[in-house]
């Protein structure tokens, strides 16, 4: 197991334990700076029974003096983050993002949020439902780009961590009742396999199939989870306790 992903795995046996957002909070900020991420915003997409759908931010991981200013200012109106997460389901970096086609304004904030950050990089995980976005968590980072699996690990940690918050933030006091696995045997061991980093190829001979068998498992289990992806998939099955990598 890669450490990238052991990082993943002791921040959701942290988060499992954080009593508040706050302590959700730290353990954000204690494994996202083994990546050399440096801030970090989660936020959800709240939807009132009247009136439109709004951003709350969960947890802010950014100066205080910036936040203020990032909101007074209405940034979040021309920010490029904000609007390619309502279209984009996958994960994006700052350099997918296509400078060229952006308003002054939206390439003027790049900078100041560099210059407010001292970063040269973003990462960032949008989640999606039926309904569209859901919420997202950006990653500001000191490196202009982040590895490949470094990567990977922040999709689970982000994944997992705005969960995590959903349910700080509406906590009732009883915990919920344990969830069922809907997953067979195989599909289980497939997205174990998976959660260590193991390729389709890698998993089919491990287990003595074809990927293209492997492919079709992660497709079908991915529909019975709802979710988009396998990394997203993964996310549920390790909180769930369906696997253990």
């Amino acid at each position: 197991m890669s450490a990238e992903f052991r990082a993943a795995l002791e921040f959701i046996e942290l988060a499992e334990n954080s009593r508040d957002l706050e302590e959700l909070r730290e353990a954000l900020e204690h494994v996202l700076q083994g990546f050399g991420v440096s801030h970090f915003t989660l936020a959800r997409m709240h939807r009132p029974r009247d009136g439109a759908a709004q951003f709350t931010v969960s947890i802010r991981g950014v100066p205080e003096a910036w936040a203020e200013y990032y909101w007074s200012e209405r940034f979040f109106n021309f920010d490029s983050v904000v609007q390619l997460s309502l279209q984009r389901p996958l994960a994006f970096s700052w350099t997918d993002i296509d400078r060229s086609r952006l308003s002054k304004a939206s390439k003027n904030l790049y900078g100041e949020v560099r210059d407010a950050l001292h970063v040269d990089g973003g990462f960032v995980i949008p989640t999606h439902d039926e309904n569209g976005l859901t919420g997202l968590v950006a990653l500001y980072h000191e490196q202009p780009e982040l590895a490949k699996q470094a990567r990977q690990a922040l999709k689970l940690i982000a994944l997992y961590g705005i969960e995590r918050a959903n349910e700080l933030f509406f906590e009732q006091g009883s915990p919920p009742a344990p969830t069922q696995c809907p997953l067979s045997l195989r599909q289980r061991e497939i997205l174990a396999f998976a959660a260590a980093g193991k390729s389709e190829t890698d998993t089919g001979e491990i287990l003595g199939i074809s990927s293209t068998t492997v492919r079709e498992h992660l497709q079908n289990l991915r529909a019975t989870l709802a979710v988009r992806t396998k990394m997203q998939a993964v996310a549920i099955a390790v909180h769930q306790g369906w696997i253990k990598p």
